[in-house]
Order: C-alpha cells, then structure tokens, then sequence
C-alpha cells in the first residue's frame, strides 16, 4: 500500500492531495484489489487481463493497473468533497468499466515502466520501518540492537577477508601459470625459428644437389655427341 502511495504521489500528485486531505489512504479501496487480483469488484473480461499481464510482468502489474484506474477516473474523483463519497465511488462506480476504458486501462500498463520506483520505494518503507521500530526502543535495547549488527559486520568482514585471501591465492596461481605459458611460448617461437632455418639450410641444399645432378647428366651426353661426331 506504500508503494501505491507513492505512486500516486508522484504520477498525480492533486490526487495524492487530494486524498490526504480527506485522510484516504490506499488500505481503504485499495486492498480488495490487490487480495483478489481486482476480481472482486471488476468485469470478469478485466479480471482476465489483468491475470494475463500479471504472468507477464509480475506483481509490477497490479500497481500499473492501480494507478491507471486511478488517474484516469482522478477528474471524478476530484469533484468528491468527503470520504463516504468518495471511497463509495472508487468501490462502487470506478469498476463499472465499459469495452473503451477497459482497452484504455490495459494499453496505458503496457506504456507504464514503474520497475526503479517500486524498488526505491521498498528500500523507502523498510527504512521507515526499522527507524520506527528504533524510535519506540529504550536505550538498552537500541545498545543492544547495535551491539548485534556490529558483530554481524565482524563476521561479515571476516568472511569477507577470507574470500579475498582465497581470491589472491587463485590470483597468484593464474598469474604463475601465465608466466609459464609465456616461457613455453618463447621456447616454442626459438625452435621454430630453428626449424625453419634448418629448413632454408635443406632446400638449399637439396637446391645445390639437383644443380650438381643436372650437370652430371650433361656430360655423358656431350661425350656420346662427340663420339659419334668422331664416327
């Protein structure tokens, strides 16, 4: 119902006031809505879009569909000046919806993106509620309090302490191993490096060798040329 609150503070803040001063808060038309998944006072055709957004979206859905209902009924709500007619009109007249605003509702929650304010509005509430619990605590049990979430730190630092010293082992080790892969690099790139001299060497060698065969096989047939040229 926070939540809700804020919303309407923030998205249509007249309206938000507007309540205030009548002193209406969300817990009185609000709540049945949300306990039922607004099946108890909608069309069944609503119910059931509302039902398909919530698989889709999650809880976000009932707020958007909330504050839709609410700021497109806000000029109605308005023109309200007590909280018996106005809490019977958000109850009883703003469900009759009709096939357009049925549509308008549904299309207005797909536009709507509420998901960092629901989150900054919960952080919100669990901080007010843990000043409130400090408030109503004496002195003795605030020391207490505090004496309890000092270990919790403790332990919580030491587990921490922990984690980083196996982090900086497995560090160490990641960085002993990068060391003796770049070793093993270097080896490998000086042995290639020496396999294809070796290679160079016995190409030219293989070169000089198919040279000295080419010239050898010259000869006999110059010398078989001459001898029949003796002929």
């Amino acid at each position: 119902m926070y939540q809700l609150s804020r919303l309407l503070h923030d998205y249509h803040r007249d309206l938000y006031n507007h309540l205030e001063e009548h002193e209406i808060g969300p817990s009185l038309y609000a709540a049945p809505w949300f306990l039922t998944m607004f099946a108890s006072q909608f069309p069944l055709g609503f119910v059931s879009r509302v039902f398909d957004m919530l698989f889709l979206q999650g809880s976000e859905a009932i707020f958007k569909v909330a504050l839709s209902l609410l700021g497109s009924h806000k000029p109605l709500i308005l023109q309200h000046e007590n909280l018996e007619t106005i809490v019977d009109f958000i109850k009883s007249t703003l469900p009759n919806l009709g096939l357009v605003q049925m549509e308008k509702t549904i299309s207005q929650v797909f536009e709507m993106d509420i998901a960092k304010q629901l989150q900054a509005y919960e952080v919100e509430y669990h901080v007010l509620q843990d000043e409130l619990i400090d408030s109503s605590l004496n002195d003795n049990q605030r020391l207490d309090k505090l004496e309890k979430a000092n270990s919790s730190l403790r332990k919580q630092n030491f587990d921490l302490l922990e984690e980083l010293q196996v982090a900086n082992g497995k560090i160490q080790n990641l960085e002993a191993t990068v060391e003796l892969l770049l070793t093993n690099e270097g080896k490998l790139k000086q042995s290639i490096l020496t396999l294809e001299q070796e290679r160079a060497t016995l190409l030219k060698a293989v070169e000089e060798m198919q040279k000295k065969l080419g010239d050898t096989d010259g000869k006999p047939l110059l010398s078989r040329q001459e001898h029949m040229d003796g002929d």
